[in-house]
């Protein structure tokens, strides 16, 4: 199987929106185990993160926002320049986001994985125009879960510092 038909593949099951439902639940694990410094979680959860988009079955119905988001996204990740760059900011959002945990700066991990969140959307009305709002429901989603879990967490440690 060349690469290009793995790729197909992949975004086939991709484009079922449990796997964009799944990756909040996800980030929160990886904060988590970046918060308690260990490394061994960190990976393993990326690794299951990264690999919860192929989980799940190609749907029967496809949201055609959706689709047309997830197909530029396979188009930057076709051709090697933008796949690097994709990559690269990916990787630096997440490296960022780890490094807040793991100093155990919460209100400045939330921030950046807040401005992810809304810089996602963002990036996908610019780049496919009105259907990047088809993602926008996973982000509002992943933003209630990840602001949910951090206010829990915030009154939880000033309650115990009283």
């Amino acid at each position: 199987m060349e690469f290009q038909e793995i790729l197909v593949w992949a975004f086939q099951r991709h484009l079922n929106p449990l796997s964009w439902y799944i990756r909040p639940v996800f980030l929160i694990v990886l904060v988590y185990f970046a918060y308690k410094r260990s490394w061994e979680g960190v990976i393993i959860t990326f690794v299951f993160m990264m690999s919860s988009m192929v989980w799940f079955p190609a749907p029967e119905t496809i949201n055609p926002q959706m689709q047309e988001v997830l197909e530029y996204e396979q188009m930057l990740l076709s051709d090697p320049v933008s796949a690097i760059l994709t990559i690269a900011v990916m990787m630096v959002s997440v490296g960022l986001i780890l490094i807040s945990f793991w100093k155990h700066s919460l209100k400045l991990g939330l921030i950046i994985l807040n401005v992810s969140l809304i810089g996602k959307v963002i990036l996908s009305l610019l780049f496919t125009g009105e259907n990047g709002w088809g993602p926008l429901g996973t982000s509002i989603f992943g933003l209630i879960l990840v602001n949910g879990v951090g206010a829990f967490i915030m009154y939880r440690k000033r309650k115990s510092n009283k």
